[in-house]
């Protein structure tokens, strides 16, 4: 197997993984741990929110991280043909998409954990960050399918 298609095999596997780990855990987040701390009494909620962020925001710097590098690279070696402006305008759409994402991920692991208003604040987040990856991964297929077929 020649060394460029074991890197551009890898680098797809690295960044749909990391996707997959970053949606993953924005989702187990929004429908487990968020119910289940607003379920705890007042006095409850502060240790166990504040050690599952500070628990969760090393990984998600790492996965933001690897999305990001192996998304350029992948961006960047590309070497079919030429796209059509369909491709260009949807690409564009899933890269504001992608930008949203990161903003949100970014301030849901580094805003200070502030009491029970942060909990309606981070579920507000974690939706839009949740419903934004389902859209992106729809798109993803979406362009894959166009690159396949040469439009």
């Amino acid at each position: 197997m020649p060394a460029d298609l074991l890197l551009h095999i890898l680098s797809r596997f690295v960044h749909i993984s990391s996707a997959i780990l970053l949606l993953g855990g924005a989702f187990y987040a929004r429908q487990v741990l968020l119910p289940i701390l607003s379920g705890l009494p007042s006095g409850q909620v502060d240790i166990p929110a504040r050690t599952a962020q500070t628990r969760f925001r090393a990984t998600l710097w790492s996965l933001l991280v690897l999305i990001v590098l192996s998304g350029l690279y992948n961006f960047t070696s590309y070497s079919g043909p030429p796209h059509t402006s369909t491709y260009h305008m949807w690409f564009g759409i899933k890269m504001l998409l992608v930008l949203h994402i990161l903003a949100t991920a970014v301030l849901w692991g580094t805003s200070p954990y502030s009491g029970e208003k942060s909990i309606g604040k981070s579920n507000r987040r974690l939706t839009g960050m949740v419903i934004s990856g389902f859209l992106v991964v729809l798109i993803s297929a979406y362009l894959r399918s166009l690159s396949q077929r040469g439009l």
